[in-house]
């Protein structure tokens, strides 16, 4: 499929995809791949998206960029855990790692730098999903606090420092009654083990008596947190 601007490729064996872009009259200024875990190489045989054919077909299309001088966007899968499905040397082989947070139900992503071979892993974008494609968001707190005129209860606002940018979110907790015997604890953009400490900490320190009590905590707008300082926003909730 071809447009002025764009051509899309149907194709998972490397070979044809290089050799179709190194045929081609007018060079490709940018080169997409999804994803890198389809790709197959005949130059070994082994399963679609083994460990071999990751590292393989990586390899092949890391000696194209370098020759050509062409960059290449490889987009993959991640596990559970938040990290890149395959080999780890996969993430060892490519200039910058760049990874998309974010509930599926909602339509703000947090874009994270885990690694920049040429600068800063600090840095930090807030972008929102729209009809048109991606629109960055220029003040984050608009849309991480619920827009309502008087505070509810079980609610905080807390200040966190996400890479560079500083920006307001929105803490929502529920506090009830265990109904079955063993208390639960669920939350949403936050990290379990801590809330569990800062539990600990109330009930040993404060007197609050929540060994009995299911708690669930939530972060407004489906991103996740890991500031130490939104402790005092999770307490305050």
């Amino acid at each position: 499929i071809k447009n002025k601007t764009c051509n899309i490729y149907s194709e998972t064996s490397t070979q044809k995809i290089l050799n179709h872009c190194a045929q081609t009259e007018k060079k490709y200024e940018l080169i997409i791949i999804d994803s890198v875990q389809t790709l197959h190489s005949d130059f070994i045989e082994s399963p679609i998206g083994s460990a071999s054919q990751i590292k393989q077909s990586c390899s092949e299309l890391l000696k194209y960029a370098k020759e050509s001088n062409t960059p290449i966007m490889l987009i993959g899968h991640i596990t559970k855990d938040g990290q890149i499905a395959g080999p780890k040397i996969l993430e060892h082989m490519v200039d910058v790692v760049l990874n998309f947070e974010g509930e599926k139900t909602h339509l703000y992503r947090i874009l994270r730098v885990k690694k920049n071979r040429f600068g800063s892993t600090s840095k930090v974008g807030v972008y929102e999903m729209t009809e048109t494609g991606l629109q960055p968001v220029l003040n984050p707190s608009t849309i991480l606090i619920n827009d309502r005129n008087n505070q509810l209860s079980g609610t905080a606002i807390a200040s966190t420092f996400e890479g560079q940018k500083t920006f307001l979110v929105e803490v929502q907790s529920l506090v009830t009654p265990a109904v079955y015997g063993t208390p639960q604890r669920s939350c949403n953009g936050f990290n379990l083990k801590r809330l569990n400490m800062l539990l600990a900490v109330l009930e040993k320190k404060c007197g609050f008596k929540l060994s009995s009590q299911d708690v669930f905590l939530n972060i407004a707008g489906g991103i996740s947190v890991s500031d130490p300082s939104m402790d005092l926003g999770v307490i305050s909730s």
